[in-house]
């Protein structure tokens, strides 16, 4: 399971904006216990936040996946927050089973890999191809400039951290895996690739390393399985408040059969562990108007209430009655 413990991807919005200890340690329990996970993702910019959630994992038995993330950093910028969480890390392992996640996506939440100046701009310049190529055309190869920024936070994390190391990396992104322990992917089913999916699962083996898939997922309305990764972006924010875009029609049921048929994927796939995305979408609120109810546009497999607290969606009891 995905866990957000709150970062600021996108300029002005953190994904978590209130984090305390007791919830926490609410939400990690049902993790646990409820959906019966042996390892979670733990995502965030805090180190604080991100320490808090790790320890309470361990204390319930799970293994902790760290994934600091902070976004549209510079690569000085970066690699000094690697060194920073990296060391973080290493605290942890006292506490038990840690695996340090060096990045998400870099080509997108990052500078220097593809154009643009916000992370808004980059990921608008990846989901149009002829732009995408001329932009690599005048700046050179991303993924050379990737590589190279990876084997250097690499480095900088074996020099403070004893554990496994991977990276969540994006389907597009042509990452070497050489420097790490475990190849990580964000591998999302939609109708672009979803006659091939099972071959990208394989393709991932070619490397000679466990396979973790670090997000998949679904969004919670009529044709969300479709859109796979970019179902987020089913909302109008350009009126105040928010509200979910034409069309868009809420069904769990969508989100719960998406999962349940991914699951059942991976136990015949060559897949070592897999991460649903996610826990809450903390930014997809629910609300009684169905109009304004963004959760149906959030990959949470609960909801988050505007009092704080939470209420399981039908993915929820698809993913307690798992068979792992």
């Amino acid at each position: 399971m995905n866990y957000d413990v709150g970062a600021e991807m996108i300029a002005g919005r953190l994904s978590r904006p209130a984090f305390d200890e007791a919830t926490a340690r609410a939400e990690l329990t049902a993790i646990a216990t409820d959906l019966r996970c042996d390892a979670v993702r733990i995502s965030g910019e805090d180190p604080h936040r991100l320490a808090t959630a790790a320890r309470i994992a361990h204390e319930l038995g799970m293994a902790v996946y760290l994934s600091p993330v902070r976004g549209n950093l510079r690569e000085a910028e970066a690699l000094a927050y690697v060194a920073e969480t990296a060391e973080l890390a290493e605290q942890l392992r006292a506490t038990g089973e840690v695996v340090f996640v060096a990045g998400l996506e870099a080509t997108l939440f990052q500078h220097g890999f593809f154009p643009g100046d916000t992370t808004l701009d980059r990921i608008t310049l990846a989901s149009r191809p002829v732009r995408l190529l001329l932009g690599m055309l005048r700046t050179g190869d991303p993924h050379k400039r990737l590589n190279a920024y990876l084997a250097k936070a690499v480095a900088v994390i074996r020099e403070r951290f004893g554990g496994p190391v991977t990276y969540a990396s994006g389907s597009w992104e042509r990452v070497d895996w050489t420097p790490f322990d475990l190849v990580g992917v964000n591998l999302y089913r939609s109708a672009k690739n979803r006659t091939k999916y099972r071959q990208l699962l394989r393709d991932s083996t070619k490397h000679g390393k466990p396979v973790i898939l670090t997000e998949f997922g679904c969004c919670t309305y009529r044709g969300a399985a479709d859109r796979g990764g970019m179902g987020w972006a089913a909302l109008d924010r350009s009126t105040t408040p928010a509200r979910l875009a034409d069309g868009i029609v809420r069904d769990e049921t969508e989100q719960a059969t998406e999962l349940a048929e991914l699951l059942a994927i991976y136990r015949e796939e060559p897949v070592d562990g897999a991460f649903v995305f996610t826990w809450a979408s903390y930014l997809y609120p629910w609300d009684d108007r169905p109009e304004h109810n963004l959760d149906t546009a959030g990959y949470g497999v609960v909801a988050a209430l505007p009092d704080g607290t939470w209420r399981p969606k039908e993915a929820y009891a698809v993913l307690a009655s798992a068979r792992v």
